[in-house]
């Protein structure tokens, strides 16, 4: 009988696990560069994790948490990189204190998918020219003065209009969160 790892590999579970563990990417990389010091080194690491997951993808199960499992390989190899980098003495913070900011990091990671979940449900509620004003603003960094004389309005009412916006989403994000 021949075991899952040498059976015949099924594409479209490999594209799948291949999604899931992209879709953790930021989180993982958040959650690295509250361990580690250098962008550099956190990169490393995101890839390494990544890498070890995917090789070893046939041994997880239906019951794996995929995120925890990741957040724990993810603790390894940066600890593994710190060791290595203890030799050349540039890492000064204990273990323990890594373990608190990683907790502490891995509890925002959480949260900051729940706030963005309900940031997308709070946009999905506003006039398409209330978002088309903030994507203006907040993504594309255009200008606002400009905005303002195609609209034909003052800028100060564009700014007050924006300000109003950012309140009501506060407020939305805040009631929905509170809700779960």
């Amino acid at each position: 009988m021949m075991s899952r790892s040498e059976s015949w590999e099924d594409p479209q579970d490999d594209s799948a696990f291949a999604a899931e563990i992209d879709s953790l990417r930021s989180a993982l990389r958040g959650y690295v560069m509250s361990i580690l010091p250098h962008h550099s080194a956190c990169d490393d690491v995101v890839q390494e994790t990544s890498v070890f997951l995917w090789e070893r993808r046939h041994e997880r199960d239906d019951t794996t948490n995929l995120k925890a499992w990741a957040f724990k390989v993810a603790w390894f190899k940066a600890m593994a990189w710190r060791r290595d980098r203890q030799r050349e003495k540039t890492v000064n913070f204990s273990e323990d204190t890594l373990h608190e900011i990683a907790a502490a990091a891995e509890s925002v990671a959480e949260d900051a998918a729940e706030r963005l979940q309900a940031l997308r449900s709070c946009l999905s509620r506003l006039a398409p020219e209330d978002v088309r004003l903030l994507q203006l603003r907040y993504v594309e960094s255009g200008s606002l003065a400009g905005h303002a004389r195609e609209q034909r309005m003052k800028p100060s009412r564009v700014q007050k209009t924006i300000s109003r916006l950012r309140l009501a989403l506060r407020h939305c994000i805040e009631t929905k969160l509170s809700r779960a």
